[in-house]
């Protein structure tokens, strides 16, 4: 990765809808090389996925938490299929330390996200669970 990735991905970071014209404007470059560039790091695996970030604004899913999880069994794989069939499991990572995985949870109300955290409590191989509702992101 040169200079001009580096700017790529930072240029994508802050706006992953950008056109390719607009970020070839702005690298001084061709939008065919914006292209191949980003499809060679996608290629790579340097560029996983685009995605959305919601807002603060009035759509479903305004409650955000963190579930700190500790699994009974060594690998956890059960719990970790059983967490990715439910809704409102945005993102799943494992961890080191006291716990094995933090789970990022998001919902409509606060009496989803208890229903949500008693189906995660109820998985076979959860020992323990410690949440944490996000009250706001810093911008970075």
């Amino acid at each position: 990765m040169d200079d001009t990735d580096q700017r790529l991905l930072t240029l994508l970071a802050t706006d992953a809808r950008a056109s390719a014209s607009d970020l070839a404007a702005q690298l001084n470059v061709s939008r065919g090389t914006v292209q191949n560039r980003i499809g060679r790091m996608q290629d790579q695996g340097i560029i996983k996925r685009f995605t959305v970030e919601l807002g603060d604004g009035p759509q479903d899913r305004q409650i955000s938490a963190f579930t700190l999880i500790r699994v009974a069994a060594d690998d956890g794989k059960l719990a970790i299929a059983t967490l990715k069939r439910i809704e409102g499991v945005m993102d799943i990572s494992t961890l080191s330390g006291e716990f094995d995985l933090v789970v990022e949870l998001r919902t409509g109300s606060l009496r989803e996200l208890d229903s949500l955290l008693d189906k995660i409590r109820a998985i076979k191989d959860v020992a323990q669970t410690q949440s944490h509702i996000r009250l706001m992101t810093v911008a970075r």
